[in-house]
C-alpha cells in the first residue's frame, strides 16, 4: 500500500500491518548481503502514490537497498489467472536455466508469452516489472 504523504511509509500489508506495519523505509534499512531474488506477486509493489509519480522509492526499490540484486514487482493490480501464469512461467524458466543473471530475460519471456496470447489487454501482463542487474 503506498502513503500519498510520504513514498518511504509504503508498506507491505501483512497480518498485523495495523499495530507493526513493514515500511519502505524500515525495509531499506535491513541488510541482506547476499539477496538474490526478491519476487514480489503482490498488487502495486513497485509504484507510488500517483501525486508522488516523480518518486523512486516503493516496496520494489526498498527491498533492492535492502541488498536483493534482483526485484520483481508489479506497477498495478494483476489478475490472479495472469499473475499466476506469469509467476509459473517465470520460475519454470528460471529453474531451466538454474543462472539467476539471467532474471531479467526470463521474466520478459514470460510476460511475452502471455502477451502473445492476449496481445490487446496490456493491463494483464505489462505490470510486471525488474529491477537490478
Amino acid at each position: 500500500m503506498t502513503d500519498p504523504r510520504s513514498p518511504s511509509l509504503a508498506r507491505l500489508l501483512l497480518h498485523d500491518h495495523g499495530s507493526a506495519p513493514l515500511t519502505a523505509v524500515e525495509l531499506s534499512s535491513v541488510r541482506v548481503p547476499n539477496g538474490t531474488l526478491a519476487y514480489l506477486s503482490a498488487c502495486e509493489t513497485a509504484t507510488s502514490d500517483e501525486r508522488l509519480a516523480d518518486e523512486a522509492i516503493h516496496i520494489a526499490t526498498a527491498f533492492q537497498l535492502a541488498g536483493y540484486r534482483h526485484v520483481i514487482g508489479t506497477l498495478w493490480p494483476v489478475a490472479d489467472s495472469a499473475a499466476g501464469r506469469i509467476t509459473d512461467d517465470f520460475y519454470t524458466g528460471l529453474a531451466a536455466s538454474l543462472d539467476t543473471s539471467d532474471v531479467a530475460r526470463t521474466l520478459h519471456r514470460a510476460v511475452q508469452d502471455l502477451r502473445e496470447d492476449d496481445p490487446a489487454r496490456p493491463s494483464r501482463w505489462a505490470a510486471h516489472v525488474h529491477f537490478g542487474g
